[in-house]
C-alpha cells in the first residue's frame, strides 16, 4: 500500500461564488495560480462539465511531469471535484464554495496517493514540501482573485528612485518592465464578461491592450477614427482563442461633436460600463486647430477624455465598481498646469511641451475624479506605459526613437499596466494613483510642476468651457 498526502485550506474572497466557480472549473486556469504547473490545456470540447478532461504538466526540479485531470462531480457555484492521474500517483481535488456577506468562502482539499510506499524520512520530507507548494498555490489564488492583504502604496524607495534621474529613466525602458513583469498577478476570471471601452485601440499600445483584454474574456468596445483599421482589428480579435468579444465605434475624438455622439451611442447600447480606458492621444509638432477651433493636442489628449468621461458617468455609476484608466506619459514630469497653461498661440507652440502638459492635466484629473467618484465605487487611475516603440513615437520624435531604439519597450510591454489596472483588486483599492509597471509611482520630480487648488479649479473651468459642458 502506498502513501497518501492530504492538505485542506480555507480562504475568504471578495468575489461572488459564481465567478470563482467558473474560473476554477476551467481547469486550464490552474497554471495562473499554481507555480508548479507549467502548461495546461483542455482536451474536451465545449464548456466544463462532468467528464471534461484536461492535460497539465508539473514542474518537478528540471523535469516536467504529465498529468490528466477529469471532472468527476460538479454542482455549479457550490462544489467541484477533479481526479488526476500521473505516473505512479493519483490526485483528488475537492473544491467547495459558500456565500459570505463579502463574497465567498472556498474550502480546498487535495489528496495525493502514490502506488508505492516511501521510507519514513522520504515520506516526511515529501509531505512537508507538498504542504509548502499547496500553501503557496492557495495563497496565490486568493491574491489573484481578491488582491494582497495590504493595499499598494508609494514607498519611500520608489519615490527616491523616481526622483533620481538615472534610475527613473532606466525604469522607462524595457529593462524596467522585465524587472517588474511578475509583480501583482491578477486572475483572468476578473475580466470575463465585463464591458470595457478603449479609445485609440487600433495601433501601438492600444492595439496590444485590446488583444490582451479580449484574450482574457472582456467584452471590448474599441473606439477609433479609421474605419479600415477598426475592421482589421475586429477580424484580428475575432480569431483570438478566448471568451472575449469585440465591437467597434467610429469617432474622431479631436471633435467634441463626435465625442458627444459616441457617448450617446455607448449609453444607449450599454447600460453598464465597467472600465473606461482613455488611451487615444497624439503628439503634434506643428500648431493646428480642429474644425471646432481647439488646439489639436489639447482637443485630442485632454478635452476629449474629459468630456467622454463626464458624459459616460451614468453607465460607469451603474456598474457599481467601475474603473477609469487615463493613459499618461513620462513627459508630464517636465510640465505643470497653471492658469495660463492653454493660452499659448501658434508662434510659441512646441509639440512635446503641449503633449506633456495635456498628460499632466490627465494626471491631475485622475486625483480630482478619484475623490469625487469614490462614493459611487468608481476608482480612477493614471498610468505611464514607459518608452514604447510605436509608429507614433517614430513619427513625432524621430531623433529620440533612433537613439533609444534598442531600449524601447514593445507595445505589449507598454500595455501591460493598462490591462492589469482594468481588473486587479489591488488597483481598485488605490484610487487616484499614478502607475508604472503595476507599481504606484511619484507624480512629481520637479517642484515647479506642482499645481495649486486655484490652478486645478482653473483647469476644470477651461475644460468645461472648451468642451461645452459649462
Amino acid at each position: 500500500m502506498g502513501n497518501t498526502w492530504r492538505i485542506k485550506k480555507i480562504i475568504d474572497m471578495d468575489q461572488a461564488t459564481g465567478r470563482v466557480f467558473d474560473y476554477l472549473s476551467h481547469w486550464t486556469t490552474v497554471m495562473e495560480w499554481d507555480p508548479s504547473v507549467v502548461s495546461a490545456r483542455m482536451l474536451s470540447a465545449g464548456q466544463p462539465a462532468v467528464g471534461s478532461r484536461f492535460h497539465i504538466a508539473l514542474r518537478l526540479g528540471w523535469k516536467h511531469i504529465p498529468m490528466t485531470y477529469t471532472i468527476t462531480r460538479m454542482d455549479p457555484n457550490r462544489f467541484l471535484e477533479l481526479e488526476g492521474s500521473g505516473p505512479h500517483f493519483q490526485a483528488l481535488d475537492r473544491i467547495r464554495l459558500e456565500k459570505t456577506a463579502s463574497g465567498s468562502r472556498l474550502t480546498y482539499v487535495v489528496e495525493v496517493s502514490f502506488d508505492r510506499s516511501f521510507n519514513k524520512l522520504t515520506n516526511s520530507l515529501g509531505k512537508h514540501l507538498f504542504g509548502l507548494y499547496a500553501e503557496k498555490a492557495i495563497r496565490r489564488l486568493r491574491t489573484m482573485l481578491s488582491g494582497t492583504l495590504k493595499p499598494p502604496y508609494l514607498t519611500a524607495m520608489t519615490r527616491m528612485a523616481d526622483q533620481a534621474l538615472l534610475p527613473g529613466l532606466i525604469g522607462f525602458t524595457r529593462i524596467g518592465y522585465l524587472m517588474a513583469k511578475r509583480r501583482r498577478p491578477v486572475a483572468s476570471a476578473l475580466y470575463t464578461g465585463r464591458t470595457m471601452v478603449l479609445t485609440g485601440g487600433t495601433s501601438g499600445i492600444g492595439k496590444a491592450a485590446a488583444r490582451d483584454l479580449c484574450r482574457k474574456g472582456a467584452h471590448l468596445v474599441v473606439v477609433g477614427r479609421d474605419a479600415g483599421k477598426l475592421n482589421e482589428l475586429r477580424q484580428d480579435l475575432d480569431a483570438i482563442q478566448g471568451g472575449g468579444t469585440i465591437e467597434t465605434e467610429l469617432a474622431d475624438l479631436s471633435l467634441m461633436a463626435d465625442v458627444r455622439q459616441l457617448a450617446a451611442r455607448l449609453i444607449r447600447r450599454h447600460n453598464r460600463i465597467d472600465v473606461l480606458i482613455n488611451n487615444a492621444g497624439a503628439l503634434f509638432n506643428r500648431y493646428r486647430r480642429t474644425a471646432e477651433g481647439i488646439e489639436m493636442t489639447l482637443a485630442t489628449d485632454l478635452v476629449s477624455p474629459y468630456l467622454l468621461t463626464r458624459l459616460l458617468l451614468p453607465s460607469l455609476k451603474a456598474a457599481k465598481a467601475a474603473r477609469i484608466i487615463n493613459v499618461a506619459s513620462g513627459g508630464m514630469y517636465t510640465q505643470g498646469i497653471h492658469a495660463d497653461a492653454f493660452n499659448a498661440g501658434g508662434s510659441s507652440h512646441h509639440g512635446p511641451t503641449a503633449y506633456a502638459r495635456a498628460k499632466r492635466g490627465l494626471v491631475i484629473l485622475t486625483g480630482l475624479w478619484a475623490k469625487e467618484l469614490a462614493s459611487w465605487g468608481i476608482s480612477v487611475h493614471a498610468m505611464h506605459p514607459g518608452w514604447v516603440d510605436t509608429p507614433g513615437l517614430e513619427k513625432s520624435l524621430p531623433a529620440f526613437h533612433r537613439q533609444l531604439s534598442p531600449w524601447l519597450r514593445t507595445p505589449a510591454q507598454g500595455a501591460d499596466t493598462i490591462v492589469w489596472l482594468a481588473a486587479a483588486p489591488d488597483a481598485h483599492r488605490a484610487s487616484g494613483q499614478f502607475w508604472l509597471d503595476r507599481k504606484i509611482r511619484a507624480t512629481h520630480v520637479f517642484g515647479h510642476t506642482r499645481s495649486s487648488s486655484r490652478d486645478n479649479r482653473e483647469l476644470i473651468k477651461v475644460l468645461d468651457e472648451v468642451s461645452g459642458l459649462a
